[in-house]
């Protein structure tokens, strides 16, 4: 096939029109036979492959690749060392205060530059240090644990101090993983005075469980989780003794006072829903930044996939939905205003990502529990967050260069309403593009909205169940407009090592999952809530057999899409670096797309002869043989010896792939599960084509 006839290599839908079917035998079309050999150079899916953009060094060694060197430290080889205390001395914070004055202000030691210079006995005036954001100074650290002290009467009983530098280690481990996928945070201008103590203990969670100590990531947790509830908990009571105290003519000022920590906190400043970019918060509780914990404590309980973990997970979840409902985080105004100050749209920025996030982590507890989303899609009326290469410029100069180049942001509910409009061809209305975190936001809101078009469609008799034929076509051509949207964005890739960040990449598999939620009703058969493997893989397999048709078609054909790209990577590579690379977003599509793809080929096999395969499929029966050839040495080499494989086993060999693509070392449980959830019922399959 010449190079000329090749599609758009990134459109997987394109590229089902123009797939050789010369692959496929015409014995090939009857039921209960088997494949043709997949073709030796495997023609389509080679050209396919390589005319893909993501070569490995975008993958595992991107992390390592770029690299500063060690430079020479300016700082003195020894110092005072921070002293250690146990939880008991913790109890008593008038000692542990006068340790900690002690060593505000002391010279940094060796172990302050552990991790990015060389040791020096001279100092190096000429040289200037680079800081990274994250780097916690002995006075960041007085800051930390002096707050901590205020909270010590709920902290848990098995909480004790980590050393400084452990926790620099989590918080960096946070900024270099989970951050890049959900970017809420200004990396850039980030201090740890700046938020609150049950703020970085969230992240140092997060860190902590992405450096698999699991049991400091629970410690953190919980602590992190009693001091943003107590804050909750006095904010309220501030909230009923004003209104109190108005009702009935008193001074705010007279009931009891507040408590220690809000008394001795500094002030925080944040951007409140409903005021200008001109004009600060001076309250002392800080919504803004009590919602970024929760999100981040929803996010570890949602994805540590135990029983009691997720009872913490709906609970967070109720917790979150309800602040943001207080402080109307929903129709804040986030317009950012003309001649605006790079730390003033910091704030606005931080807001409006903030909110976004939240927002699609709900919308992820639906994909994950098949449960309503606490937010409607009706109910966001914020603008769409700007262009990572904006949110991650290094100085103000850099951003005003950046912003130049940036078209102004759209509100959410005119590009969600936009998706859903018909762009003719003599319009002269040009096709909206969006950011990457803006796009990520609408493929979400596209799959709440299926979502609900498919549990309404359930209230209707047997017959006219499913969703209406009017409805399937309005969401297709939305999701045809998010596609175009995505590839005027420049910042999209379909490379997880993107300079610009995963966050593009993250959305293509939840366009997958947007295409196979339209077509089929996923949700029941893969209920994640019963924490059960075995259960799940057997819900799975005794699932109801799909009709074949055009849309499931292209379904099946996003499914393989998502499959090759790590078959093009290389499975083996994938598997030991998706815990550090791939998102949860993949690990939840590869369930579902493995499902629609094992479905479709037992569709296939028991299909009747009297309906042959028309084209595309013979074409995408092709593609999937020749990729697995590709990922399967053992089936590569029996296709070679002329053995023809029968359909349930290159069903059972694709589920095999999936399985092993999630069979590494996983950062959260729930990959873990799906992997092992995918090998059980690849074992089914194996067992029934042995049959």
């Amino acid at each position: 096939m010449p190079d000329s006839n090749l599609p758009a290599p990134n459109n997987p839908e394109a590229f089902l029109g123009d797939l050789t079917a010369s692959s496929i035998e015409p014995s090939t079309r009857t039921s209960h036979q088997t494949l043709a050999q997949p073709t030796r150079d495997f023609d389509d899916f080679a050209l396919f492959i390589d005319s893909m953009t993501i070569p490995y060094t975008d993958g595992i060694a991107a992390a390592f690749v770029g690299q500063p060197l060690l430079p020479f430290s300016p700082s003195p080889l020894f110092g005072p060392q921070m002293p250690q205390c146990s939880y008991a001395q913790w109890q008593n914070p008038s000692v542990v205060s006068r340790d900690m004055t002690a060593t505000h202000t002391s010279a940094p030691y060796l172990l302050d530059e552990f991790s990015s210079t060389f040791p020096s006995f001279e100092s190096c005036p000429s040289e200037k240090f680079r800081q990274e954001p994250w780097r916690l100074t002995q006075q960041d650290w007085g800051h930390l644990t002096a707050e901590i002290q205020l909270f010590t009467s709920v902290l848990p009983a098995d909480f004790f101090p980590p050393s400084r530098h452990t926790m620099a280690r989590y918080i960096a481990t946070y900024f270099s993983g989970f951050h890049r996928h959900l970017p809420f945070l200004h990396l850039p201008t980030f201090s740890y005075a700046q938020y609150p103590v049950d703020l970085i203990l969230a992240m140092a969670a997060i860190g902590a469980q992405s450096s698999f100590d699991h049991d400091n990531a629970v410690m953190f947790f919980r602590t992190s989780q009693a001091i943003v509830t107590e804050r909750l908990r006095c904010h309220k009571a501030e909230q009923c003794r004003r209104t109190f105290s108005a009702e009935h003519g008193l001074p705010t000022d007279s009931q009891a006072p507040n408590p220690r920590w809000l008394r001795d906190s500094s002030s925080v400043q944040e951007l409140p829903p409903g005021m200008s970019a001109n004009g600060h918060s001076t309250s002392q509780f800080g919504a803004l930044s009590a919602a970024k914990t929760l999100l981040l404590l929803m996010a570890i309980a949602t994805w540590a996939n135990s029983k009691a973990i997720y009872n913490e997970a709906i609970g967070l979840q109720n917790t979150l939905s309800s602040l943001v409902r207080e402080e109307r985080f929903l129709e804040a105004q986030t317009q950012t205003p003309e001649n605006i100050t790079w730390h003033k749209w910091i704030n606005i920025e931080g807001f409006k990502r903030t909110a976004t996030i939240i927002f699609c982590f709900f919308i992820f507890h639906t994909i994950v529990y098949d449960t309503p989303p606490p937010i409607l899609n009706c109910e966001l009326d914020i603008y769409l967050p700007s262009r990572e290469k904006d949110w991650a410029a290094a100085s103000e100069k850099d951003w005003q260069a950046a912003r130049k180049e940036s078209e102004p942001e759209s509100a959410f509910q005119s590009s969600f309403s936009y998706l859903f409009s018909k762009q003719r061809g003599d319009s002269n209305e040009t096709p909206k593009g969006h950011s990457s975190l803006g796009g990520y936001a609408l493929i979400l809101a596209l799959i709440q909205h299926i979502y609900f078009l498919r549990k309404t469609s359930k209230c209707k008799a047997p017959p006219e169940q499913g969703i209406a034929p009017t409805d399937v076509a309005a969401v297709e051509q939305a999701l045809r407009n998010w596609q175009n949207g995505w590839y005027m964005d420049p910042e999209s890739s379909f490379s997880p090592g993107s300079p610009q960040g995963p966050i593009s990449f993250n959305s293509t598999a939840l366009l997958r999952m947007a295409y196979i939620r339209l077509t089929v009703d996923v949700g029941p058969w893969r209920s994640l809530n019963t924490h059960d493997p075995h259960g799940i893989a057997q819900s799975i397999h005794q699932s109801p057999d799909l009709e074949p048709s055009h849309k499931l078609t292209r379904a099946v054909l996003y499914s393989a899409h998502a499959l090759s790209i790590p078959v093009k990577i290389g499975v083996n590579i994938v598997a030991r670096s998706q815990a550090f690379i791939w998102s949860l977003q993949h690990a939840l599509c590869a369930l579902e797309c493995a499902f629609v793809i094992s479905k479709w080929l037992i569709a296939m096999h028991y299909r009747s002869p009297d309906a042959p395969l028309d084209e595309d499929e013979s074409r995408l029966l092709a593609y999937i043989v020749d990729m697995v050839a590709e990922a399967d040495p053992g089936f590569y080499f029996e296709s070679n010896r002329g053995v023809a494989p029968h359909i349930p086993d290159l069903c059972s060999r694709v589920i095999k792939i999936w399985a092993k693509l999630l069979s590494g070392e996983a950062v959260w449980d729930v990959v873990r599960m799906i992997g092992k959830v995918l090998e059980v019922y690849g074992q089914m399959l194996e067992r029934q084509a042995a049959a």
